[in-house]
């Protein structure tokens, strides 16, 4: 699947956004979190009441889920470190080398520069 690249929109630390949207509760409806990925369309439904969420389908008291959740926010795992981005600072273009530059040893005119 592509990246939609309306909705694409990267964080300083090199992952995608998440974009989050919240609804109110409407009559028998609880209030619910949508979460969405920020490169494509997948989603995640919370659904929240007095003491309990429901997790794309799965419901479990509030402690049942700080008890999953919260260990797996805290961990580091192997390989878990920041994303280094390769960044050009601002204001710097780079400079655009043609063909024939490349060819030239550093110092030596070509025959067909003016």
């Amino acid at each position: 699947m592509g990246t939609n690249r309306k909705i694409a929109q990267t964080r300083s630390d090199g992952y995608w956004d998440i974009r989050v949207f919240h609804r109110t509760k409407q009559g028998k409806r609880d209030p619910r979190f949508l979460l969405k990925c920020g490169c494509c369309n997948e989603k995640l439904q919370v659904y929240y009441g007095e003491d309990s969420l429901e997790i794309n389908g799965v419901m479990g008291s509030v402690d049942n889920w700080r008890e999953l959740l919260l260990p797996l926010l805290n961990m580091k795992l192997p390989g878990q470190t920041r994303r280094k981005l390769k960044h050009v600072p601002s204001g710097r273009a780079k400079k655009s080398v043609t063909k024939q530059e490349k060819r030239e040893p550093p110092g030596r005119k070509s025959l067909n520069a003016p």
